[in-house]
């Protein structure tokens, strides 16, 4: 019983942690990709090139391949849980599952918005900016090159340090764009997501 009431009081001070510390959003809508660290603001344009949707039980995933402006594709991932589950594992080390990565170099990280340097197993590397607002819900971009990754975080954070690698993945086939690596085995046994806690009757 103890270790049940000290699970539940756990869960619920860290997700109390992931809202109530800042705001940070990540999102693409009506053809723009909108990221927020407090009060500032970035917004790009992106025509959307392709979608895919796909459905773990609990978990629910919309995959987007963007094209922005600048001519470049980004892929922008969004992941929610069904209400009754959450993320399990923090939020660098679900990257590292999902993307099947041989390292993770956290670039930035404020109000729950990060930026990173994934090192693929082939050892090439591939930028990406994440966000969870709440244990429930996981997104992140990437596909961006380091001078325009750089350029982004500094927009949001003028404190915000330099992406060290240079050379980069860079995503030039829509078809071909998408690096993460969902499956019913990583989201149910790793596993990335678990049953909330119960609520214990007094």
């Amino acid at each position: 019983m103890m270790k049940k009431i000290a699970k539940l009081l756990f869960a619920t001070i860290a997700t109390l942690m992931i809202s109530g510390c800042g705001m940070s959003n990540l999102n693409y809508d009506n053809k723009q990709l909108t990221l927020q660290v407090e009060k500032e603001y970035l917004q790009l344009d992106g025509t959307l090139l392709n979608q895919r949707r796909d459905n773990f039980s609990s978990l629910y995933l919309t995959q987007k391949v963007l094209r922005l402006d600048e001519g470049n594709l980004v892929v922008y991932e969004d992941a929610r849980t069904d209400s009754l589950y959450e993320f399990e594992p923090m939020i660098t080390r679900s990257i590292q599952v999902i993307f099947e990565t041989k390292g993770v170099i956290k670039v930035y990280g404020k109000s729950h918005l990060y930026a990173y340097q994934l090192i693929m197993k082939d050892g090439s590397i591939l930028n990406m900016i994440a966000q969870q607002g709440d244990s429930q819900r996981l997104k992140f971009v990437y596909g961006m090159s380091t001078a325009q990754l750089n350029k982004m975080l500094k927009e949001l954070d003028p404190d915000a340090n330099a992406a060290y690698y240079k050379k980069v993945i860079t995503l030039k086939d829509e078809s071909h764009a998408i690096f993460s690596k969902w499956d019913v085995q990583k989201v149910h046994f790793v596993p990335l997501v678990v049953p909330l806690p119960r609520m214990i009757a007094m």
